[in-house]
């Protein structure tokens, strides 16, 4: 069976020289989980949720102006220490630098026959709540600058809607999965993570949603400094899960509704199916001395059909490009009905977007028609921003976003005021 080696490294922070130096040079692959910060001038500064003091450059600019170049295919999400305007240029995913792809908001792609989605910020029960559909725009204040990489409803509604990955990418872990690895290990490198384990709270009930509902091959992430691993198998019944962060919100914010709904029997989710595989979960460290901050592994590759099986290039998921397509119309088209959505109602009971599954799957035939090679994602990178700007952050539209929203007929995200 054909393998991947794949090397997956946790926060970034800009430390992309001593990434690419550390890392095999026989890898052919390389997935980062976030903190990348694609800082391509110091204007970028001002959509970079960061203290002043801990502002810098990085590494990333030598590569986007190509002095130098990526050694290797390198794939990432965001996280919550990001520049965040230019990630949202490139909303669908797109090229940051020569051979440095941004899977996006929500994105998926094909590699050698490997499925990859991701999703890119962390949880904020506030924002998620609140906040769902708001749309941060510049100037960013001292709330849009950090609401701005929270995790929104339409973004989870795209991950509930894929299917059949072997990774999944995301910054913040799943909440609960301390309990399918060494928790003991865990809490004797980090004992302050205890109390949040006791309340529900070390990590995003919206990804332990996706982690069962899903079911991915492997799941990746980063956010907390440390590595860990662990072991999920769905076929066996999950442990007893503590009460959520999210659930303690809203026996805060509503009595008389979380009372209601505790009265009633716990509604399960539709699973996926039997599953033969079990999901291997891996955090890892930020880049430093004496820190677990990659791991490489040896993937097999499933699948022998899909057309990048013997391809170099990228490929676009169809079925991303057909939960674009609903999900993004769907914001325009019903804007109302899409508002009257609640978050809350939806994390507790997610089987409410099942709905959207005919949508895309009436989509997805007309999008199966399409040939192959219009999956290929092109080499257009350009630069944008000019890398000696100290101006104000202005936002440049990305011709990698147009171009995509024109091929696949998806609607354009409005960023300029």
């Amino acid at each position: 069976m054909k393998t991947l080696k794949v090397a997956i490294e946790g926060c970034c922070h800009g430390d992309l020289n001593k990434i690419y130096k550390g890392i095999p040079s026989s890898t052919e692959l390389l997935l980062i989980c976030g903190d990348f910060q694609a800082l391509r001038n110091t204007s970028d500064y001002q959509a970079l949720s960061v203290p002043e003091k801990y502002r810098r450059l990085g590494d990333f600019q030598s590569y986007y102006t190509s002095k130098k170049k990526a050694p290797v295919l390198t794939i990432f999400i965001g996280g919550n220490h990001e520049s965040s305007s230019y990630l949202q240029e490139l909303k669908y995913g797109g090229w940051v630098a020569p051979n440095i792809y941004y899977l996006g908001e929500f994105g998926s792609v094909h590699y050698k026959g490997l499925s990859i989605c991701g999703w890119s910020g962390i949880y904020n029960p506030h924002t998620y709540m609140n906040k769902s559909f708001n749309v941060e725009r510049l100037p960013f204040d001292s709330n849009s600058i950090r609401s701005v990489y929270h995790q929104k409803l339409s973004n989870f509604l795209k991950m509930y809607l894929q299917r059949d990955m072997d990774i999944v990418l995301s910054h913040d872990w799943p909440v609960g999965i301390e309990k399918f690895g060494d928790k003991d290990r865990l809490l004797k490198q980090k004992p302050f993570f205890t109390q949040d384990i006791k309340k529900g709270q070390l990590g995003s009930p919206l990804n332990n949603v996706l982690l069962h509902h899903l079911k991915p091959r492997y799941w990746f992430s980063g956010h907390l400094h440390v590595k860990f691993k662990a072991n999920v198998n769905h076929n066996i019944s999950k442990p007893k899960q503590v009460k959520n962060a999210n659930e303690i919100l809203l026996d805060m914010e509503s009595s008389d509704e979380a009372s209601d709904g505790e009265n009633q029997p716990q509604k399960k989710m539709k699973p996926n199916g039997h599953v033969v595989h079990d999901t291997q979960f891996l955090a890892l460290d930020k880049y430093g001395p004496r820190r677990s901050y990659f791991e490489v592994i040896n993937i097999p590759i499933l699948e022998n059909n899909h057309p990048s099986v013997h391809d170099d290039g990228l490929y676009y998921d169809k079925r991303a490009i057909a939960i674009n397509r609903v999900v993004e119309k769907y914001r325009i088209d019903q804007k109302t009905e899409f508002e009257s959505m609640s978050p809350r109602e939806i994390l507790r009971d997610p089987r409410k977007l099942e709905k959207f599954i005919p949508l895309v799957a009436k989509e997805s035939e007309e999008i199966n028609q399409i040939d192959d090679n219009q999956f290929v994602i092109p080499k257009n990178f350009e630069v944008v921003a000019p890398a000696d700007y100290d101006g104000e952050l202005k936002y440049y539209p990305n011709a990698q976003t147009e171009e995509y929203c024109r091929k696949f007929g998806i609607p354009q995200q409005d960023y300029q005021l």
